[in-house]
C-alpha cells in the first residue's frame, strides 16, 4: 500500500488514486459494489492492476477509499456545552450525509456486501467503530460536565442517539428529517435525566 504521505506529495499518484476512485463510483452506481473488481476498475480507469494492487491491498479497502474520497464533511465532534445540541449538529449532518452523499447511496450495498465478504464486513465495522466513537467522545464530555450520569456507558448511549436514525432510514424506510431527528434527541435525552 502507498503511504499517505507519499501519494498526497505526489500529483502523479493523486491523479491515478482520483481515477481509481472515479472508476469504483462510476461502477458502483451502474452495477453495485460487488461489480467493483480490480479487473473491473482498471478497464474502467486505464490502470494497471498491477498498480491498483500497489496502491490497495483487497477490493473492500479500494471502495473505502473512493467512498472516504467523496467530501463527507468534517466528523468533528462540536462542543457547545451542551449535549443535545451536540447531538443535534452530529445527528442532523449525518442523517444530510445519508440524504445527499455517495455514502448514502452506498450503504445498502456495503451491507449486503458484508454479509458474505469477511473484508467488506470488517470495513463496515471500522467505519461504524469509528461514527461511534466520535458520538461516544460527545457523551463522555457531557458525563464531564455532568449532563450524564459517570456510570452509564457512554458506548451504549452513542448507539441510543445513532443507530434509531440508520435502523428508520434503511430497515424500516421512514422519513429522517431534522424534525424527526430533534424529536428523537429529545426523547433520549429525557431518558438520561430519569436515570
Amino acid at each position: 500500500m502507498t503511504d499517505t504521505k507519499e501519494w498526497k506529495d505526489d500529483p502523479r499518484v493523486a491523479r491515478t488514486r482520483a481515477r481509481a476512485f472515479e472508476a469504483v463510483l462510476e461502477l458502483a452506481a451502474e452495477s453495485g459494489l460487488h461489480a467493483c473488481t480490480f479487473d473491473a476498475v482498471s478497464e474502467r480507469s486505464g490502470i494497471a492492476r498491477s498498480t491498483l494492487y500497489r496502491h490497495w491491498s483487497n477490493q473492500a479497502e479500494l471502495v473505502m477509499e473512493a467512498l472516504e474520497s467523496q467530501d463527507l464533511g468534517e466528523h468533528v465532534a462540536q462542543d457547545t456545552g451542551s449535549l443535545r445540541d451536540d447531538m443535534l449538529i452530529l445527528l442532523i449532518g449525518a442523517e444530510q450525509e445519508l440524504e445527499s452523499s455517495t455514502w448514502g447511496a452506498m450503504v445498502p450495498q456495503l451491507v449486503a456486501a458484508a454479509a458474505t465478504d469477511p473484508d467488506m464486513s470488517d470495513m463496515l465495522r471500522k467505519s461504524s467503530d469509528y461514527y461511534l466513537g466520535i458520538v461516544a467522545e460527545v457523551v463522555k464530555r457531557a458525563q464531564e460536565r455532568g449532563e450524564v450520569a459517570k456510570n452509564i456507558d457512554a458506548a451504549h448511549v452513542a448507539l441510543l442517539f445513532s443507530a434509531p436514525i440508520f435502523y428508520r432510514y434503511f430497515i424500516a424506510r421512514y422519513p429522517v428529517d431534522g424534525r424527526w431527528v430533534t424529536s428523537h434527541v429529545d426523547a433520549i435525552m429525557r431518558l438520561l435525566r430519569q436515570s
